[in-house]
């Protein structure tokens, strides 16, 4: 290993070598869950089993227009339960053994029955309603189905910190009050209305420090994970919300509900254009000629997996842009690089981040860009403003009563 390898690498308390035992491990279970999720539906798909369910479904109903929404919740809960052993070895036992959680496995089985609840009540009406509007709309409901889902994704964003997170995890008002108001005045300076600073409790879940910024309109908070609270210092912390504070102050997740929306029209033009062919060459196995066919639903599904898949370092690369920008956004407001860089290490320590991933992985999965480019560009603009005799001259930092290096 050369000289530049080695300060490429040199974050103080992490682990180099488990961090990358930890990567590949995950990077393993990722690829496992991927080509288990296909076989199951192609599975599914095949010898007219998805067909055939319906059929008996509908057979067994009083009432045949509960035939849609009953096989698409079944659906949706033996797809959950066929994929629970692969998801509890990437979700649990692999973040247990490196030492990333102390949640129990009852806990994290009872977080996973939760999530199934919340998607069968989400899913099933609205997979209902899509594929009534599939039928009756043969020639355009890709448009329909498309602009339908900007509005769904913005009520769902406003929503999702009052109504879903909390039955996840406990939320209540910051109890630093000093914290908090640093904090406040922070948001204040970039231009930013919060309705509140909150923290969470991350340790149900998981040891990695995070915080976020949640919600849209008057549900924008935000939220620090108690794993932050503990592990960092007061630097660290505004340094952490800093860049939170970039992506609402750069409308990012505007940003990423048009590019959403963007990518949502492409591929739903493309199934329509794909899907129908498609039905119709394995129709022998499958039993299912037409797209508004509710038994269609793995094969749909499979379809849309291989246009993720093309689509995923497109997703990535402009993610990994949005957050550069937040990042220089943040040692910019706090004039502060070094607590900045200082955080990404302490992120990094507690969290077995591969500080030099592979150029391929990255390529196709990191929604950031790599720990140890983040540090360098913290550090890098650090100097800049030392050399113009700007470091410090927003925010001055005194001691801190939390964690110190």
């Amino acid at each position: 290993m050369t000289k530049a390898d080695t300060d490429r690498i040199d974050i103080p308390g992490l682990d180099v070598a488990k961090a990358k035992r930890y990567s590949r491990t995950r990077l393993v279970v990722l690829i496992a869950s991927t080509l288990w999720s296909v076989v199951r539906l192609a599975w599914f798909a095949s010898d007219s089993r998805a067909l055939r369910l319906k059929e008996a479904i509908d057979r067994l109903l009083p009432d045949r227009p509960l035939t849609a929404p009953v096989f698409i919740a079944l659906t949706t809960a033996l797809s959950w339960l066929s994929a629970l052993p692969i998801s509890y070895i990437g979700g649990h036992a692999v973040e247990r053994r490196f030492g990333l959680t102390k949640q129990t496995a009852s806990g994290w089985v009872e977080d996973q029955l939760k999530g199934l609840l919340v998607g069968v009540l989400l899913q099933t009406p609205l997979l209902t309603a899509a594929f009534a509007v599939i039928r009756r709309r043969t020639r355009d409901w890709w448009l329909i189905l498309a602009a339908a889902s900007v509005p769904l994704t913005v009520v769902l964003s406003n929503l999702a910190p009052v109504l879903l997170m909390p039955l996840f995890n406990r939320f209540d008002p910051l109890r630093d009050e000093a914290l908090a108001a640093r904090i406040r005045a922070l948001a204040s300076r970039s231009g930013v209305r919060i309705s509140d600073v909150f923290e969470m409790d991350m340790s149900r879940q998981s040891e990695k420090p995070n915080a976020m910024f949640t919600g849209l309109g008057n549900t924008k908070r935000i939220v620090l994970g108690d794993t932050l609270l503990s592990k960092f210092s007061e630097d660290e912390i505004e340094a952490v919300v800093a860049h939170e504070l970039g992506h609402q102050v750069h409308g990012d997740i505007w940003r990423l509900i048009g590019f959403g929306a963007g990518a949502g029209f492409g591929l739903a033009w493309l199934l329509s254009r794909v899907s129908p062919p498609v039905l119709r060459r394995t129709s022998r196995q499958t039993g299912v000629t037409a797209p508004g066919d509710e038994a269609s639903l793995p094969v749909l599904a499979l379809l849309l997996t291989a246009m993720g898949f093309v689509m995923m370092p497109i997703q990535a690369a402009f993610s990994r842009a949005i957050e550069r920008r937040t990042d220089r956004f943040a040692v910019e407001l706090t004039r502060n690089g070094e607590a900045y860089a200082h955080a990404m290490e302490r992120l990094a320590a507690e969290s077995l981040a591969d500080p030099d991933p592979p150029r391929p992985v990255v390529l196709m999965l990191y929604s950031h860009p790599p720990i140890v480019e983040r540090i360098r560009a913290a550090r890098e603009t650090e100097r800049r403003f030392r050399e113009d005799g700007l470091a410090g001259s927003v925010s001055q930092i005194g001691g801190d009563s939390k964690a110190t290096r």
